[in-house]
């Protein structure tokens, strides 16, 4: 019974080390980083659409890069071409949003990004000249 019960862990032993051994042939190279992930402009409204730019390490490039807004998937996993992968995002609300890229579950990195309404006023505060062209509209006479 004893040399039954050796067999059994000798066994177990020996799975576990092969099934050990196989992941970490699998395993994607540690070299396989997102370096920086950025946000283009500086100021955020919603609707508008932005270029997020994931860089990543060299050696990468097998890997696809997929971005997240807020744990939301944006768009289809992108590929790393010279060193980076991007994806045009277009906040759908206002607030802090985490933009997330992460490379096959080996690295990510985060960029925080506030998002405003769209100001519903001109650039120049609403303030105009106080005229107006009528193109010609004015046309004949009173009596």
């Amino acid at each position: 019974m004893k040399t039954y019960q050796a067999r059994r862990a000798g066994f177990g032993l020996t799975a576990f080390t092969a099934v050990a051994a196989a992941t970490v042939l699998v395993a994607p190279q540690a070299s396989a980083l997102v370096q920086s992930i950025a946000v283009s402009g500086t100021t955020h409204y919603v609707g508008t659409p932005y270029t997020v730019t994931a860089d990543v390490t060299a050696t990468s490039f097998l890997f696809k890069v997929t971005f997240t807004d807020n744990g939301t998937q944006i768009g289809e996993p992108v590929a790393v071409s010279n060193g980076k992968a991007t994806i045009t995002w277009t906040p759908a609300t206002a607030g802090t949003h985490q933009i997330k890229a992460v490379q096959e579950l080996i690295s990510s990195k985060t960029v925080t990004v506030e998002v405003a309404e769209k100001p519903t006023t001109p650039p120049d505060g609403g303030a105009g000249s106080g005229s107006a062209d009528l193109g010609g509209l004015l046309t004949g006479s009173a009596g």
